[in-house]
């Protein structure tokens, strides 16, 4: 054995007290795990908690285990027999093979192998649970997390079907939305989108392998060209939270939306936080259509998840206009935001709704309540295709209508001179 190698083995660990502040090494290390680890508040909110790798995590770092015992004191004692303990040791020690589960010799884990110091300091932290010296950074639960979806529901967010579908409270304009859902289009008639084409979506659907790929390959294939102002994989950084800021911001794959320039500078100051999505001033505001799209690899749980906060936070910022032009009707119990789903691996589009609702929470005093419209199977057959993407395709100009309805209301709000503008305006004419 190398000497090198020898002096490694041999070296023991370093001891570690709370008082000194650990290596670089090991502040690193624990900096990058803490940067991993959600907010404590989120856990101490949920109502519920879900067992996943998460939930463990967060159990065991609050956890304060024993430390390991100090071993006895055999200051001045003697040392009976050790020449013999030492010379049975190196022969192999106790024959240990009729014990159940032994592993065999070659797998077998040396008995002296000793701890590098990094590790002893690693180990002692997560005994104690103290990390005083090491500043938190904390990352924010997103759709990832387990229990987002709880989390949601606790703020006053409902999934589709929660409660039974029997009991769902569906929007009261849920059947109008259907039926402007099943109109047919005739850029998709049989003679314009032929069989060819729909071979052509098959095998781009196929080979799109992840998310990406998938939403940039297959999905446009549904959504057909169109004018409306929409944006890919922004982050909703400008929005007010929607729950207690223990979340991450919102990021949806598309969303549409209407130009910052038609609604009047007044509103989006006024009501930027539930409107304007970006500090970019080109990105497309008051958005209530959007998708979320997973690859063959993605889960459609989180694809959901995710539609459920896109259309929470656009039924916001619809009903914050609405309350702008007139507070009285603006809980209508009807839908004015649209939501879809598509999993490339499974060829599974999906449509919801999102609409708002008062509730008996005083913290939460509106709800906000997410609804299926239909579903279809892309990958199925052309018809399948054809009904699917052309329901998409409507679901896109029904909410385009109903933002361009709103915001003509809201600017008619508006009134031509502020307070100070007609001060000053009656002034310079007297």
């Amino acid at each position: 054995m190398p000497r090198s190698r020898k002096r490694q083995l041999c070296v023991e660990a370093e001891p570690t007290t709370e008082s000194s502040p650990p290596p670089i090494a090991k502040r690193r290390k624990l900096e990058k795990e803490q940067r991993h680890r959600t907010p404590s508040w989120f856990w101490d909110n949920l109502s519920r908690q879900y067992l996943t790798s998460r939930t463990l995590r967060e159990f065991d770092r609050r956890a304060e285990w024993p430390a390991a015992p100090l071993p006895p004191d055999r200051t001045g004692k003697e040392d009976i027999g050790l020449a013999q303990l030492k010379r049975f040791a190196r022969h192999g020690g106790p024959s240990l093979v009729d014990l159940k589960a032994y592993p065999e010799s070659e797998t077998a884990v040396p008995s002296n192998r000793t701890i590098s110091s990094s590790q002893s300091g690693s180990r002692k932290r997560a005994k104690t649970g103290r990390e005083s010296d090491i500043s938190l950074k904390t990352k924010k639960s997103s759709a990832y997390d387990g229990g987002f979806e709880q989390h949601l529901i606790d703020h006053g967010v409902y999934p589709a079907g929660y409660g039974g579908f029997r009991n769902a409270q569906k929007p009261s304009n849920w059947e109008e939305i259907n039926a402007r859902l099943a109109l047919p289009r005739a850029s998709l008639s049989p003679s314009r989108f032929t069989h060819d084409a729909f071979l052509d979506f098959q095998a781009r659907n196929e080979d799109s392998l992840t998310e990406n790929t998938v939403m940039s390959k297959a999905f446009p294939i549904i959504t057909g060209t169109s004018d409306i102002p929409s944006q890919e994989n922004l982050v909703f950084e400008n929005l007010k939270h929607l729950t207690d800021g223990s979340i991450s911001k919102a990021k949806p794959n598309f969303y549409d939306g209407s130009r910052s320039a038609d609604l009047k500078k007044q509103i989006r100051e006024e009501l930027g936080p539930y409107i304007v999505p970006s500090t970019n001033t080109a990105a497309p505001c008051l958005a209530n259509f959007f998708v979320e799209g997973k690859g063959p690899k993605g889960t459609f749980a989180v694809c959901k998840r995710q539609a459920l906060y896109d259309g929470a936070l656009g039924a916001r910022g619809m009903h914050e206009l609405r309350s702008y032009v007139d507070p009285e009707t603006a809980l209508d119990n009807n839908a004015y935001t649209i939501t879809s789903t598509y999993h490339g691996g499974v060829g599974d589009l999906t449509i919801y709704s999102t609409h708002p609702t008062p509730s008996n929470d005083p913290h939460n005093p509106i709800e906000y309540r997410m609804t299926q419209l239909r579903g279809w199977k892309m990958t199925d057959i052309p018809e399948t295709f054809r009904q699917g993407a052309s329901a998409l395709r409507n679901a896109r100009d029904w909410a385009k209508e109903k933002r361009e309805e709103l915001m003509i209301a809201a600017n008619d709000k508006v009134p031509v001179f502020s307070t100070i503008q007609l001060y000053d305006y009656m002034r310079h004419l007297y």
